[in-house]
């Protein structure tokens, strides 16, 4: 799965598990003010300017100072007034500091009220979620849908908490100056929450080990589309209740290495040995004849994993000669639904190296590799697209 080579490949870790996951979410409606901007009205700053400047405070003096009809005056007072810029003691009026905010940037702000909108809070640290989770992508589940889909498919899991919304999550997050970030922007004012509820966010996780052993926990979502989303990658790292929730659910060596086992047998390849890192980590290390055209395994899976839903297991092969068609495999692919812009072809060519074990691949090297099996049709289509990639940088 992609997601498993991006720990791999990209962050540079040992993928041991991939885990789906419906993530709990607190979804708070929330009630505020919306601070709204447009263009000053034909005369309404030039008023606003004479009472803030020239200190004159009735229609008449208005009227007489700007060479104005007093009823057209006493019409634009009475908007002002409307929308919040004004205020009145007698016959004196007096600018509001909305009025004043708007003088000194320029722009007519107006303040709208009955403002509704849902925002996501995390269910163990009351800590916002960023802004790419509200989009179209991602789907949030209500309970019964939450259950639904775990009967549906019993792959994903369901983590709970038993932590409430803390009010003040909101009101700290009114303070953030990044706030926007997290689809509270600066416009919307004195947010209260109205109603929150528990919600699920369906993720992927995967449990990677670093040198040394240390265990992350990376994850994935349609809100990221497919790449690794930092903040909750840390949210389930650090976690206890969540780390803890997934380590129960690993099993034994010994049961990992049945499992990879009983994998081999059913695809015809008993005699391939399982090999186990210190890391925790899996390899099956397969022989050139394993692939086709002679074998039944497709050469382009090296370097990928397979996930066996308790344990991942890498597909390698030392050979470098199937690498080198495995290279040309991948390529082959990429190139028929090339879904990177073209500026990007150089970083994921690096990956496709990395993956592969073939140091220092680049253009160059890929190009001589191409022409060397022969393959004129994916030597055109590359250079058309190294082509593309050179014109944007």
């Amino acid at each position: 799965m992609r997601v498993l080579e991006d720990a791999a490949y990209r962050q540079g870790l040992n993928p041991t598990r991939l885990y789906a996951l419906l993530l709990p979410v607190h979804e708070v409606e929330v009630q505020a003010t919306t601070r709204t901007s447009r263009p000053y009205g034909l005369i309404d700053r030039f008023l606003e300017r004479a009472i803030a400047e020239g200190g004159i405070t009735t229609v008449p003096g208005l009227a007489d100072f700007l060479a104005l009809d007093p009823v057209l005056v006493d019409r634009a007072v009475r908007v002002l007034r409307g929308i919040g810029h004004l205020r009145a003691h007698g016959d004196a009026l007096e600018l509001t500091e909305l009025a004043r905010e708007s003088l000194r940037d320029g722009t007519c702000y107006e303040i709208r009220r009955q403002d509704r909108r849902k925002l996501y809070f995390d269910a163990y640290r009351c800590e916002p979620l960023h802004r790419r989770h509200y989009g179209s992508s991602t789907t949030f589940l209500n309970r019964a849908e939450a259950f639904a889909a775990t009967e549906a498919d019993p792959s994903f899991q369901l983590l709970y908490s038993w932590h409430q919304f803390r009010r003040e999550a909101l009101a700290n997050l009114a303070r953030r100056g990044d706030r926007d970030e997290f689809n509270l922007p600066l416009s919307v004012e004195n947010p209260k929450d109205a109603r929150a509820e528990y919600v699920f966010l369906p993720i992927y996780a995967v449990r990677a080990a670093a040198r040394g052993g240390t265990v992350r926990y990376l994850v994935y979502g349609a809100a990221t589309d497919g790449e690794l989303d930092e903040g909750l990658s840390d949210l389930c790292t650090h976690t206890p209740e969540i780390a803890q929730t997934l380590e129960h659910e690993i099993i034994p060596v010994l049961d990992q290495e049945r499992r990879i086992r009983r994998w081999l047998n059913n695809k015809g390849f008993s005699a391939r040995e399982p090999m186990r890192f210190p890391d925790g980590s899996w390899q099956v290390d397969f022989q050139p004849e394993d692939f086709t055209p002679a074998g039944t395994r497709e050469v382009s899976g090296v370097g990928t994993f397979i996930d066996l839903r308790t344990v991942v297991v890498r597909v390698w092969c030392e050979d470098v000669d199937v690498r080198r068609r495995a290279l040309l495999a991948r390529l082959d692919g990429l190139l028929h639904r090339f879904r990177y812009r073209p500026a990007e072809f150089p970083a994921m060519l690096r990956h496709l190296g990395d993956q592969l074990e073939l140091p220092g691949l680049d253009s160059n090297k890929l190009r001589a590799l191409v022409r060397e099996a022969g393959r004129h049709d994916l030597a055109e289509r590359l250079d058309q697209l190294l082509e593309a990639s050179a014109s944007t940088t």
